[in-house]
């Protein structure tokens, strides 16, 4: 086992790959520039200027003027959206009638105009035997008098 452990086997070096024949050789890769590393500069503190106590109050004051501004936009602003919602839905609700009383309207038409309808004879059997009257065709395929002095 000793032996066993002792040997090692290495692996033979990779050779460069044969160029077949009646082929071109591979370009050579471009080998990039590397440039040096600029060293980073930090950047300095910027130190804020120093203001007296009168120009930071004056400061304060155009800020909460903008902050009460600001705000009383965004109430009317809300006001606004509240009232034009509810337009929207007033308007939505006489879409809503309209249509109710277009359909109404409309149904009655129908029912009239299949009150209207002939009433379909019966064909067969159960038609000659009740006595229906079937409308003699022969008028219809007769030929009028006006159609054929036309023709002539």
């Amino acid at each position: 086992m000793a032996q066993a452990a002792s040997k090692k086997t290495t692996k033979p070096a990779v050779k460069a790959k044969a160029i077949k024949p009646g082929r071109k050789p591979a370009a050579s890769k471009a080998t990039k520039v590397v440039k040096t590393a600029v060293p980073v500069k930090k950047p300095t503190a910027v130190k804020a200027p120093v203001m007296s106590k009168d120009e930071l109050r004056v400061q304060l004051e155009k800020a909460q003027k903008t902050i009460v501004t600001l705000r009383t936009k965004s109430r009317e602003a809300v006001k606004a959206a509240k009232t034009s919602a509810a337009q929207i839905a007033e308007l939505e609700a006489t879409v809503a009638q309209m249509e109710k009383k277009v359909a109404g309207q409309v149904k009655p038409a129908k029912q009239a105009a299949a009150a209207a309808k002939p009433v379909v004879k019966k064909r067969g059997r159960k038609a000659a035997a009740t006595g229906d009257v079937v409308p003699d065709e022969s008028d219809d395929l007769a030929p009028v008098a006006d159609e054929t002095a036309g023709e002539e």
